[in-house]
């Protein structure tokens, strides 16, 4: 359908740019923890509801990879980088939740564990992460290092609010 001059209808949604965050953090568990509570934080600013099953299944994910970052992929005096970019699907109130935790060591490629021991502590992180994401995946990052990602649908009506210019 063609839109002619004066016609009050859209041909596409104005949608909202894309909202981010980045934060550099130690490659401690401390640093992973501070991970988690910055992305909930984060994501409880952008409209999430607390307590929600989408914000607690984000902070799992972002806790895991960055746990996974501090774990497997240290290299001592380096930090690791959480980055969360929520993106507005067009013509829908829906949003996808993109996670991205970089580490110093490409050459250690995440893999989920096959089978996990029952009652270990171990191995279950990226079997969560596959179960709670859409997709996920790991990208080189350069000049070396690895980034691992994850996407998650976010929930309804919720995303940063668009910040308007000041009228003159």
């Amino acid at each position: 359908m063609k839109y002619e001059i004066g016609d009050h209808r859209l041909s596409s949604p104005i949608a909202s740019p894309p909202a981010r965050f980045s934060r550099q953090l130690s490659s401690t568990r401390h640093g992973a923890r501070l991970a988690r509570l910055l992305a909930v934080q984060k994501l409880s600013d952008w409209g999430w509801a607390t307590g929600s099953e989408h914000l607690e299944s984000a902070a799992l994910v972002v806790g895991e990879l960055a746990a996974n970052a501090v774990t497997h992929g240290v290299v001592p005096g380096r930090d690791f980088l959480l980055t969360m970019t929520l993106t507005p699907l067009p013509g829908s109130c829906v949003s996808t939740l993109r996670v991205e935790v970089a580490d110093c060591r490409g050459e250690r490629l995440p893999a989920p564990a096959e089978t996990s021991c029952p009652t270990g502590e171990h191995g279950r992180g990226l079997l969560l992460v596959n179960a709670l994401a859409a997709r996920w995946g790991v990208t080189p990052r350069h000049p070396s290092g690895k980034t691992v990602w994850a996407e998650l649908r976010g929930p309804a009506g919720a995303g940063p609010a668009r910040v308007l210019p000041p009228r003159a």
